[in-house]
């Protein structure tokens, strides 16, 4: 007799959340290969040995694909459903309250980095073949596999180079790094930067002062919502007085939308950091975009004719074309459809470098464009202001029927578990895994009331949330075995 899910969730959960603990506590952020044949850094390949030990102790079939990925086997059998996983994590940013590679439950939470992207639902999901797996609940002619990536944050080599490899593919997947109650449409991805040429106005400018910006920078990386920027004022003119500029800077940062914090040094130079505030770059607009603000400042700042800067043309392209804008109208990149939304623009990172400023963008565009339509807006902007632009990771955008099998079959399983009739297949902003492969879609782990924490600081998950997506994966993934070995 088949042993109820609440007896085996009520035995393992201790060793669950354990699981899930030891695995935050290795900062696997994905880094440059080392000496060792580590390919993305040695926490990395330390993060996916652990998740392979996890399932060698549920006594599954692993595979570690040279440090790239890692494969996790239950069953046997003609037809294969998938798990596609990620074993690396985004930095931690600041703002944290607890540590976050030492994760801590509290107040019913469990945080750390990965508590929700994407180490629980991982282990969550392992738990769930371990359930079904103990049961027998698993058809004879139908094995389940969890794929772990290993760069998914960053530029998805791992996968590509498992998929170089020719390996067997899923014919259906779940990938439970994204929303409930079942993503249908991801958007098309693009990742940038542009290099804009500073052309110098070393002139005064109506008698006001001329500034030096003698160094700035922001954000850590483009899929983040940059928390923080800061810039570093000289200047040669004796008129100048850093108290003057600081009391002037204040006036205008009251009203500005964004912490600011002003530093005199010695040299008489003032320093302005900007406090954002992180969110994932598929909702820009739940963060708030330091480096937008801080260039917001400094236009500010020149606006009354008492200050200019040598470097005013790259306050004003910044200004004309960006704002604080994350929908990209200035930049005629406004685009909605009623599937999957508006399009999104994220400025995650932003550098000056001698004669030029560089910025890294994220763009997340509604899947009835194209990238090609974006290009074409991106390459008239660069050639109308002499710029460059050099294109990264980009992906086109995927979508189900809402009607399809697994949709609903998913659905099924969300509303049997939540009681939430209400609530309908979704689009993303983001990218998850189920784009790598062929019939693989999002499923949870983030529910509808739940505030979104990936990539954020204090990123965390409640432990009851845990037990409730092991017990749905554990039935997702017998209804989807079900459905293929129809």
């Amino acid at each position: 007799m088949a042993q109820s899910f609440d007896a085996y969730y009520e035995s393992k959960e201790k060793d669950l959340l354990m699981d899930i603990c030891d695995s935050i506590g290795i900062a696997s952020i994905a880094g440059e290969p080392d000496a060792e044949g580590n390919p993305f850094g040695k926490p990395v390949t330390e993060c996916l040995e652990h998740v392979l030990d996890c399932g060698r102790r549920f006594g599954f079939q692993t595979k570690d694909v040279d440090h790239y990925v890692g494969e996790i086997t239950v069953g046997e059998g003609a037809h294969l459903i998938g798990i596609l996983c990620h074993a690396d994590v985004v930095d931690a940013g600041s703002g944290w309250k607890t540590d976050p590679f030492c994760a801590v439950v509290k107040d019913g939470r469990l945080y750390g980095r990965g508590a929700i992207d994407d180490k629980g639902p991982m282990m969550c999901c392992l738990y769930a073949m371990h359930y079904i797996k103990q049961n027998d609940l698993l058809p004879e002619n139908t094995r389940i596999r969890m794929i772990v990536g290993t760069d998914e944050e960053e530029n998805w080599v791992s996968i590509d180079k498992y998929l170089e490899k020719n390996p067997e593919i899923p014919e259906i997947s779940i990938v439970p790094d994204a929303s409930f109650p079942v993503i249908f449409c991801e958007k098309g991805l693009v990742n940038l930067t542009m290099t804009v040429p500073i052309h110098s106005g070393s002139d005064k400018t109506g008698g006001g002062l001329v500034l030096k910006i003698a160094d700035l920078c922001g954000g850590e990386r483009p899929n983040v919502v940059a928390a923080s920027a800061c810039c570093r004022i000289t200047c040669a003119d004796p008129a100048y007085h850093a108290e003057a500029l600081s009391e002037e800077l204040l006036r205008l940062s009251k009203n500005l939308g964004a912490p600011v914090r002003l530093r005199q040094e010695e040299s008489g130079a003032l320093v302005i950091e900007v406090k954002g505030r992180a969110a994932h770059a598929m909702t820009p607009e739940k963060g708030c975009n330091a480096i937008s603000y801080l260039m917001k400042l400094l236009h500010l700042l020149t606006c009354e004719g008492r200050y200019t800067f040598i470097q005013q043309s790259m306050i004003d392209f910044y200004n004309r074309w960006i704002g604080t804008e994350y929908h990209g109208e200035s930049m005629k990149l406004s685009w909605c459809d009623d599937d999957s939304g508006a399009l999104t623009v994220n400025i995650g990172q932003l550098e000056m470098e001698g004669a030029n400023f560089s910025m890294v963008m994220n763009i997340r565009y509604p899947v009835t464009r194209s990238f090609d339509e974006v290009r074409d807006v991106i390459d008239a902007l660069c050639e109308e202001n002499a710029a460059s632009v050099h294109f990264g990771v980009c992906m086109d955008p995927i979508s189900f029927d809402r009607n399809s099998g697994i949709v609903r079959t998913l659905m099924d399983v969300y509303r049997s578990h939540t009681g939430d009739t209400e609530s309908q297949p979704i689009a993303l902003g983001g990218a998850t895994y189920a784009r790598a492969i062929p019939g693989a879609i999002a499923f949870g782990p983030v529910f509808p009331d739940q505030e979104e924490l990936a990539h954020e600081a204090n990123e965390c998950y409640s432990v009851a949330g845990y037990r409730r997506i092991t017990e749905m994966y554990a039935e997702a993934l017998q209804r989807l075995s079900a459905m293929i070995g129809d």
